[in-house]
């Protein structure tokens, strides 16, 4: 999915780590400690995740002011997942007061201060707003709303214990890979900014989907094992006791049915050349 994005920006597609790096990565571990993100046992937890390597990789060829906010805000958005899967009594309440910072219409009470994930959030959204023109960042807080509504929907299904349907389940984990936040930031790496009727187009859209499917698919296979010690929900198993199968045979077609959405991707993707 993301050629097309570069292919379109004309940017050079080198799988490479940008300078960078290290320094983006100091400095957004200052920019978390200034709002107490990070304690002794989350900083090497997140670390781990490798936060940092995604975006420094992803968008390496970003100048090093830009490089820096995607970092923080890629950061972030690792941090608050977490944070609103574990505290399912708050999800709702954060998520809404998240888009209201991004919509500018949270106003705290006199004497009120922004919870730290707030504060951060704000923090770094200032910084993107001096750096992208408004109908980009309509788009952006969009797919940032996007998120939080299927995620939220996918919880739910978990705190009561509900087992969704194999389609619930793809169309929740679709947005849960976030690719059209990912094309967003590829634009403000850039920084070049495509209109809105390129994402509107139903080729990309179901470009963007197809890419999506392949993506989770995959990651359920290789996540099945550590899904299962943790009692996460995971297409595998969704499949395996939807269709009263055995594991082996549930991992085959999840496996076919990623082919069947790359051989997709790529149709899609020749038909978008010849437009």
């Amino acid at each position: 999915m993301a050629k097309i994005i570069y292919q379109e920006l004309d940017i050079p597609i080198e799988p490479k780590i940008s300078p960078f790096a290290e320094e983006c990565q100091e400095i957004c571990d200052l920019l978390f400690y200034k709002y107490n993100i990070f304690d002794e046992g989350m900083r090497p937890h997140f670390h781990e995740q490798k936060l940092f390597y995604f975006p420094a990789r992803a968008y390496h060829y970003a100048s090093k002011e830009v490089l820096q906010i995607i970092s923080n805000f890629t950061t972030w958005a690792f941090v608050f997942d977490d944070y609103i899967e574990k505290h399912h009594d708050e999800r709702e309440k954060a998520c809404e007061r998240v888009l209201k910072i991004a919509y500018g219409n949270l106003s705290p009470k006199k004497g009120e201060l922004m919870r730290p994930l707030e504060a951060i959030f704000s923090e770094i959204l200032d910084s993107i707003k001096q750096r992208s023109p408004h109908e980009w960042q309509k788009r952006f807080i969009d797919s940032i709303r996007n998120w939080f509504v299927f995620t939220q929907a996918l919880m739910k299904h978990k705190v009561n214990d509900a087992i969704p349907t194999m389609a619930e389940f793809i169309s929740y984990r679709w947005f849960d890979s976030a690719n059209n936040m990912v094309i967003n930031l590829i634009e403000f790496a850039m920084p070049k900014f495509l209109p809105q009727s390129f994402h509107s187009g139903m080729v990309i859209q179901h470009n963007v989907h197809a890419a999506g499917n392949a993506l989770v698919s995959m990651n359920e296979i290789f996540s099945y094992e550590k899904d299962t010690r943790t009692n996460h929900l995971n297409l595998v198993t969704l499949m395996k006791n939807e269709m009263k199968i055995e594991v082996q045979e549930a991992i085959d077609r999840v496996y076919d049915f990623a082919r069947e959405q790359i051989q997709t991707y790529f149709a899609l993707r020749k038909q978008l050349n010849r437009i």
